[in-house]
C-alpha cells in the first residue's frame, strides 16, 4: 500500500505538474498534464488493488488502499484548484473556492475512512459493516462523477478555451472525476469487496 510519505510525494508531484502546465496558459498542455496525472494515479491504484487481491489481503486492506488512492485524487484536485486560482491564473473564477472546499472535504473524509480501516485491521478486527458502507460510498461516487462529467458536456465546459476563467478547473474536474470513477469501479468489481 502507498505509504504516507509516498502519498505526500505523489501528491506534490501531481500538483507541480498540473500548476506548471497551467502557468503556460495553454489549455491543451494543462489538459494533457492533468490527464497524465490522473491516468498515473488510476493505474497505480488498480495495480495495487490487484496485488492485494492476489496476495490474499483482508478485505479491509483492499478497501483502505482504494480509499487512500481516492483521497489522493481528491487532495490533488483541491490543491491544484487552490494554487492555480490563487497564484497562477490572473483571470478571476468566482467559484474556485467552492470546488476547493468540496474536494478538500472529500479528501479528508476519504483519508479518514482509510485510516479507520487501517486502525481496525491493526487491532485485529475486520469490520464488515464499515467495508459495506465503503462500497455504498463507492457507488455514490461513481454516480456523482458520471453526473459531473455529463454536466460538463451539457454546459459546454469541456474542453474549455483559455478565454474562460474556469478552463483549468474544468480540466481538473473532468479528469479527476474520470479517475475517481475508474478507481471506484475497479474496486466494486472485486469479489472480496462486498
Amino acid at each position: 500500500m502507498l505509504s504516507m510519505t509516498g502519498w505526500l510525494f505523489s501528491l506534490a508531484a501531481a500538483i507541480c505538474a498540473t500548476i506548471l502546465a497551467a502557468a503556460a496558459n495553454q489549455p491543451t498542455l494543462q489538459m494533457t498534464a492533468v490527464a497524465v496525472v490522473c491516468v498515473a494515479i488510476t493505474l497505480i491504484a488498480i495495480r495495487e488493488h490487484q496485488r492485494l487481491q492476489e496476495t490474499g489481503a483482508p478485505t479491509s486492506a483492499i478497501a483502505s488502499s482504494t480509499a487512500r488512492y481516492l483521497a489522493l485524487v481528491w487532495a490533488w484536485a483541491a490543491l491544484a484548484v487552490l494554487i492555480t486560482y490563487v497564484f497562477i491564473i490572473d483571470k478571476h473564477w468566482a467559484e474556485w473556492w467552492q470546488f476547493f472546499i468540496g474536494f478538500s472535504f472529500a479528501a479528508v473524509a476519504t483519508l479518514a475512512f482509510s485510516l479507520l480501516l487501517d486502525r481496525d485491521r491493526a487491532a485485529g478486527r475486520d469490520d464488515a459493516t464499515l467495508v459495506k458502507a465503503g462500497r455504498v460510498l463507492l457507488q455514490v461516487q461513481v454516480i456523482g462523477m458520471a453526473a459531473g462529467i455529463i454536466s460538463l458536456f451539457v454546459d459546454n465546459k469541456f474542453p474549455r478555451a483559455a478565454n474562460h476563467a474556469d478552463w483549468a478547473g474544468c480540466n481538473i474536474f473532468f479528469f479527476g472525476a474520470l479517475a475517481i470513477a475508474v478507481i471506484s469501479l475497479d474496486a466494486l468489481r472485486s469479489p472480496k469487496y462486498v
